[in-house]
């Protein structure tokens, strides 16, 4: 929990550019100032030249070059069209596209500034679209990764154990003990799981804790909605691995057999990087048949959303059906 909590973050900032500055006026600094001033970037020293440009941008130095033109003060102060260059490094999409928005926001704000002067007028918008972020006005991704991890660590852990429970007796032969009790089937499932979904549940208390005091991630929705859907999620995911243990001989063969079967989907498909419903094919139909892909939401959602048993119901009841399944 402290590893992925800590380790994995959605949030970009720390992006390093270094300048290209042929004008060297008043307003190309002045331009560049909104840059500076940013907590998403930090500058390296000037560039040089282009070949500078790419050296640094190949080598990984900076993540982005802005090149400002000769003349680009003096455009702007007749009103004149002008332009300025930024060299971003594709090589990690994600990230470009992170830089590429951040660095139209900031041409926006310089164009937006009414210490700008031009002699054209400006004419008037048709219509605007005003972005508000709502739940996580921070925009931070520990309020959404540390909720997700809860779901994959109490979808990981109880099915592996439970999965070793079971084929530990099958490897060391003391389960033929059960064949000669009156035992039925149903009270060996129940006997086995119960003392597993007793110690998941306690995993899930000391991730809890941890949450709101070492991440101070907030609960704001109702603390019992996320304790029922726990407690069934937990039997769905012990009931999970004990499936798994039908088809595994050893106990090495139900470690990673488990892990991979449930690492897998609960990343790729279980709403934790990608939405489920934008799947499709039989990834989508994988997600679906996951019960982490129904707790995420009442995670997240009692976390960060601040919601309750009403909004939930229909995901904790998709989860009931995962224990007799």
């Amino acid at each position: 929990m402290l590893v992925f909590g800590f380790g994995i973050s959605t949030d970009v900032n720390s992006l390093t550019f270094a300048v290209l500055d042929h004008d060297q006026s008043h307003e190309s600094r002045a331009y560049l100032e909104e840059l500076r001033g940013s907590s998403y970037f930090v500058e390296k020293p000037s560039l040089t030249d282009y070949a500078d440009l790419e050296k640094r941008l190949a080598s990984g130095d900076i993540g982005a070059g802005i090149e400002i033109p000769p003349g680009f003060g003096r455009d702007i102060a007749r009103g004149r069209s002008a332009w300025a260059a930024a060299w971003i490094d594709g090589a990690r999409p994600f990230i470009a596209q992170t830089i590429r928005g951040y660095l139209e926001a900031m041409h926006q704000l310089y164009l937006a500034d009414p210490a700008v002067k031009t002699t054209q007028q400006a004419l008037p918008q048709a219509a605007d679209v005003a972005i508000r972020f709502k739940y996580n006005q921070d925009f931070q991704s520990v309020y959404a990764m540390v909720p997700a991890q809860l779901a994959m660590q109490l979808a990981l852990f109880p099915a592996i154990l439970m999965a070793l429970a079971i084929v530990r007796e099958k490897e060391l032969g003391s389960i033929t003990n059960l064949y000669v009790t009156p035992v039925t089937r149903l009270e060996f499932l129940l006997g086995k799981q119960v003392p597993y979904v007793g110690l998941a549940m306690v995993n899930f208390a000391l991730m809890f804790t941890m949450a709101l005091f070492v991440f101070e991630v907030p609960l704001k929705g109702s603390f019992l909605t996320l304790l029922l859907g726990t407690l069934i999620y937990v039997s769905a995911t012990t009931a999970y691995g004990m499936l798994v243990s039908a088809f595994a001989r050893t106990q090495i063969a139900a470690l990673f057999g488990t892990a991979i079967l449930t690492v897998l989907p609960a990343t790729m498909f279980a709403g934790m990087m990608v939405p489920v419903s934008s799947l499709s094919g039989m990834a989508r139909i994988m997600g679906r048949l996951f019960p982490m892909t129904y707790f995420l939401p009442v995670s997240v959602g009692t976390f960060t959303k601040g919601l309750g048993f009403s909004d939930l119901a229909m995901n904790i009841g998709a989860l009931a059906v995962f224990i007799p399944a």
